[in-house]
């Protein structure tokens, strides 16, 4: 469905996004290649906690930090506050693709690295009497999908629409005040 919907979007851009959005969905790629990283990281390195915790975080905040910049730049320069939202749906959006796309994969072609890593064990040694999977590969291609939709929906198109928001009204702010400070 995901990829049936890309490839509609993809086909209708000309009549769904201007060039600055098609900017911004390129731009979402990009952000979404750093969530790649991040998921690579966990899944092939296996990184201890803290760490992980540190990592993800780290990601979690560049990303958001991208995605809140591109947004009220576009909202400065249009002296648009829509055109700061629209900048961090579709950031978003594709970024949240991204790293939806890229669980997905490692669901289908990376089960043996999230099998063995030592945290995963740990877990699934604390909860296979009382899971309902059969197996730490179903249980953790479950727990993966599941992420993966996050990464869409929670930190793709609601984090973009939230930071576009703020983003938006950021570099709307930004122009009225300078504007503000050249008459005066």
């Amino acid at each position: 469905m995901l990829i049936i919907t890309l490839l509609l979007l993809w086909r209708l851009k000309d009549r769904t996004i201007d060039e600055s959005q098609k900017k911004n969905v390129s731009a979402g790629i990009c952000f979404g290649l750093l969530w790649t990283v991040e998921i690579g990281i966990n899944n092939l390195i296996h990184p201890g906690l803290p760490l992980r915790d540190i990592i993800d975080d780290t990601f979690w905040a560049i990303i958001a930090l991208l995605i809140f910049v591109t947004a009220a730049t576009d909202a400065y320069r249009s002296d648009r506050f829509l055109s700061g939202l629209l900048s961090g749906f579709w950031s978003g959006f594709s970024s949240g693709a991204v790293a939806c796309l890229t669980a997905l994969m490692l669901i289908v072609f990376g089960m043996k690295y999230i099998i063995t890593d030592p945290l995963n064990i740990r877990e699934w040694n604390d909860l296979k009497a009382t899971a309902d999977s059969s197996s730490m590969a179903v249980y953790f291609a479950y727990q993966t999908f599941a992420g993966a939709i996050m990464h869409l929906f929670v930190l793709g198109i609601f984090m973009g629409l939230f930071l576009g928001t703020i983003g938006g009204l950021a570099g709307k702010a930004m122009k009225i005040i300078l504007i503000r400070s050249d008459k005066n």
